[in-house]
């Protein structure tokens, strides 16, 4: 490693430990121009938001200049965070992009779901793509055809040994909103090529609020070897017909030693 690049990595480690001010950088420079309810949300899960940082900046090949991908995750402590790291951020979400856009200029929030179209004539792609767990409050398996096509489109924006990351659990902002169990991931991601592992954030100063909040990240390590789009949605395709249609039920009876393995 030379010299220059030896002390950018020393830098980015030291951004990482720091971490815990991203709060409170942010609220001091955006002040009353965010909307206080919103506003009130996005503060109450700060501190696993600052394990996720730190978790998400330690991906492998992940550092200064890396792309990330945030899909559906509108969160501005994390934003902040990763583009506070160095990392090029994209966001997309459905409701609040013009407002993380104007609190966050660093970054770059879209409206709505990133066109897939544009990575299937190109070779680029991110080198961390984070998506939110899917919910439970519709009842579907993440199992089925539209989860596991949605997954594979997420994958395929993935640069070959990049990164996929899905954050589960109760949502912080939203309380009634919790995601399929780490489980139901886990195996929904074995079904693709790649190597898994699975993350829980505790924190011992805040063990209260991990207990009910109980935030976890589940990834898949992309292989090398490039997939076109076309050959994720075959994939995909074949694992919705192989799974059961009950997802919380079969995935229940992966013991703890196979979780345990891919932590």
């Amino acid at each position: 490693m030379l010299e220059s690049e030896a002390t950018q990595f020393d830098a980015y480690e030291g951004l990482i430990q720091v971490g815990s001010g991203v709060q409170e950088s942010l609220s001091e420079t955006h002040g009353d121009a965010v909307d206080s309810s919103w506003d009130q949300k996005q503060q109450v899960s700060a501190p696993v938001v600052t394990e996720i940082v730190r978790y998400l900046a330690k991906r492998p090949g992940i550092g200064p200049g890396s792309r990330v991908l945030l899909c559906g995750v509108p969160h501005a402590e994390l934003i902040q965070g990763l583009t506070n790291l160095g990392l090029l951020v994209t966001c997309t979400d459905e409701e609040n992009a013009d407002l993380l856009q104007e609190m966050i200029p660093e970054a770059d929030c879209c409206e709505g779901n990133l066109p897939r179209e544009q990575f299937d004539q190109s070779d680029s792609g991110f080198d961390l793509v984070v998506v939110r767990a899917a919910a439970t409050n519709n009842c579907e398996s993440v199992f089925s055809r539209p989860y596991m096509m949605e997954l594979a489109s997420r994958l395929a924006c993935v640069q070959p040994g990049g990164v996929l990351v899905q954050l589960g659990g109760s949502c912080p902002a939203e309380d009634t909103e919790t995601t399929h169990p780490r489980q139901c991931c886990l195996r929904q991601l074995n079904m693709f090529p790649g190597r898994s592992s699975i993350c829980t954030f505790t924190s011992q100063s805040r063990l209260k609020f991990y207990r009910r909040a109980g935030q976890f990240a589940v990834s898949l390590k992309i292989p090398n070897k490039r997939l076109s789009p076309f050959e994720w949605d075959v994939l995909a395709m074949n694992a919705s017909r192989r799974l059961p249609a009950d997802c919380c039920q079969t995935s229940s009876s992966i013991s703890n030693t196979d979780v345990a393995r891919a932590a």
